[in-house]
């Protein structure tokens, strides 16, 4: 049976790398007793999968886990389980059976990712206005550093939405504008990286909007089926329970 768990990273492991996250999660998942699968041949590894990285110094919860289990324990054990043997920085917030007619990868399924990120002082108003602009634009070309190397890049395609969320008002608080959330291209095929959208959206403004070094959080990953964004834990999925 393979079990689909949803995480939270929390600011105290925010410098973990992925892979030193993924190595506490295995070690975790022994912790709990789980009944982990493990792969055939010279050198078996457990059948734990992980959805796309997030960057070194975000936080995050929407990190996605599968685990393929040799026995059929329920979406509540594992969650229980988990709960009790992960360590601080990594929360289990919730957990569902993946169903075994289930065609559609968790690491290669993945097209967006949606982030947060704090505004600072008095700079909603440029933000509103690079974002408005953005968001009109046909193309945009930047140039973007990768492994192998600079290049040049259209990223209008890959960002589906951007907006500004207001902070509730309180008691003689007249509110304001107080986050910066977008969705951008996560994923194999295309992927844009939050700090690059961050910077395009700052020389757009002309100004500091106030996120430089400004944490940067992730708040979803998705599937997309006919232009629809679908939490992996809405599909192909049964059993669902949650922390």
């Amino acid at each position: 049976m393979v079990y689909r768990v949803r995480l939270a990273k929390l600011e105290e492991i925010m410098f973990v790398s992925h892979l030193g996250t993924m190595r506490a999660f295995e070690r975790a998942v022994r912790r709990a007793g789980l009944p982990v699968a493990y792969s055939s041949g010279y050198h078996p590894h457990p059948k734990i999968s992980f959805a796309t990285a997030l960057g070194v110094g975000m936080t995050s919860e929407a990190e996605y886990v599968d685990i393929e289990l040799t026995d059929a324990l329920g979406s509540r054990a594992v969650l229980t389980a988990l709960t009790r043997a992960l360590p601080p920085g990594l929360r289990i917030l919730a957990a569902a059976t993946v169903r075994v007619d289930s065609r559609t990868g968790l690491a290669s399924g993945i097209r967006w990712a949606s982030y947060t990120v704090p505004l600072g002082a008095g700079s909603a108003a440029a933000t509103a206005v690079a974002i408005e602009r953005f968001m009109a634009m046909n193309a945009l070309e930047v140039v973007l550093e990768g492994k192998a190397g600079a290049k040049t890049v259209d990223i209008r395609p890959l960002v589906r939405c951007a907006a500004l969320a207001r902070a509730a008002a309180g008691a003689g608080d007249e509110g304001g504008a107080d986050s910066f959330e977008f969705t951008i291209a996560c994923g194999g095929r295309a992927h844009l990286r939050p700090g690059d959208f961050i910077a395009a959206i700052q020389r757009i403004a002309g100004e500091c909007t106030g996120t430089e070094g400004a944490p940067v959080h992730r708040t979803g990953l998705f599937f997309e089926f006919g232009n629809e964004l679908v939490e992996p834990l809405a599909h192909e999925c049964t059993d669902l329970v949650r922390s």
